[in-house]
């Protein structure tokens, strides 16, 4: 009988402590932090730009204070010095879609890009914007709080 409850002890202890184990609750996760998200009442608009040059190619990289709706986003929306961007123009987005990046034929100088009708995702549509004397290399930011253009090299 002696052998019996020691052998029998060891694995009930063994199995009171897995049922404690169950038993404990989970530690509760933290609440994930509020995301960002711009105010409806906020426009949708241009807040940047990035121009990179290789040998053939600008690669333009417009980012958006918002996620950009991509059905809106097409080659008579952008405007290279005035001129429509080609038909066959392909629009990449990144993860979030505030972000759209296209290539165009390698410019000479200065060239301007105009961004009209495109929209959000939450049906808000931009004010057509003109970015001005935009060169190869270099990056360009909208201040707000001076509503200018800010120009940096890459």
């Amino acid at each position: 009988m002696k052998k019996k409850t020691l052998l029998f002890m060891p694995i009930f202890l063994f199995f009171c402590g897995l049922l404690s184990v169950n038993a404990q609750p989970h530690p509760r996760r933290p609440k994930p932090l509020p995301r960002k998200m711009s105010p409806q009442n906020e426009d949708f608009s241009v807040i940047g730009a990035k121009i990179e040059e290789s040998d053939k190619f600008l690669t333009i990289s417009i980012f958006f204070n918002a996620a950009v709706d991509s059905s809106s986003v097409n080659s008579r929306n952008i405007l290279i010095n005035k001129t429509e961007l080609p038909a066959k123009t392909e629009f990449l987005f990144n993860k979030n879609r505030h972000m759209v990046r296209f290539q165009v034929s390698k410019i000479r100088g200065e060239f301007s890009c105009t961004i009209a009708n495109l929209s959000s995702f939450d049906e808000r549509i931009i004010k057509t914007t003109e970015l001005n004397g935009l060169e190869a290399n270099s990056f360009y930011k909208f201040s707000r709080e001076s509503h200018t253009w800010q120009k940096s090299s890459l």
